[in-house]
């Protein structure tokens, strides 16, 4: 049998010293020591001191974090508030949304039922037999020429042109 020392150093910096046993073809651990650090250098009063000024908070730095948490606190509520009256408002639109919609189909139910309550042959002979109208003659027909798909308004009567 054979024994067979290895060091090493592991994540916390510590040295631990491992044993190992050679027993034919395997290898056995005996056991880990670990091992002493050495010991630390007392600490001098003045390093003592720094270390405890460094921990003290001093006013300014404490009045700094009272700023920083009001004005934290403060944007919180405004969100808060703003995000309140966003909610308020999507409620509004979807209401009025849902008005215009059903004034919409009311207004398409009322047009469709004028629309189909008109009997234009009804009309026509009533233009033609009780007030004596009649289909024009072409010399009565004017052409005007206009923008577009507009139409013409007539303010005036319309000049003879036969003339």
């Amino acid at each position: 049998m054979a024994r067979k020392q290895n060091r090493r150093v592991n994540s916390r910096s510590e040295r631990i010293v491992e044993q190992y046993v050679v027993d034919g073809n395997t290898i056995r651990k005996i056991q880990a020591i670990p091992q002493e650090e050495p010991e630390r250098k007392p600490v001098r009063r003045s390093t003592s001191r720094n270390r405890a000024r460094t921990r003290a908070m001093s006013r300014g730095y404490v009045m700094f974090l009272a700023v920083v948490s009001a004005t934290a606190l403060f944007m919180c509520a405004r969100y808060l508030q703003i995000k309140s009256a966003i909610t308020t408002q999507n409620k509004q639109i979807a209401t009025t949304e849902s008005e215009l919609s059903q004034l919409k189909a009311d207004n398409d139910a009322l047009y469709n039922s004028v629309i189909s309550s008109v009997d234009l042959e009804k009309i026509k002979d009533k233009a033609m037999n009780e007030l004596g109208m009649t289909y024009p003659q072409e010399d009565q027909i004017y052409q005007f020429d206009t923008a577009g798909n507009s139409y013409v308004r007539q303010y005036k009567d319309v000049p003879d042109t036969t003339k």
